[in-house]
């Protein structure tokens, strides 16, 4: 039984290392050869400020 639970351990261990250097590798060669279009992000938005001062809002 703890033979077992060590193997699983391990097992699940190494699947989690492959997951994690798979996903590293991706990131990294796809940030090195994608094309700038590629890279932007659609989750940033432009900020526009309406007006100078806003009354009762301390810094």
């Amino acid at each position: 039984m703890i033979g077992r639970l060590f193997a699983t351990t391990v097992a699940v261990g190494a699947v989690a290392i492959m997951v994690g250097i798979a996903d590293s590798t991706f990131r990294h060669y796809f940030r090195k050869h994608a094309e700038f279009e590629d890279l932007k992000t659609n989750t940033i938005q432009e900020v526009v400020v309406v007006t100078e001062f806003v009354e009762g809002v301390e810094e």
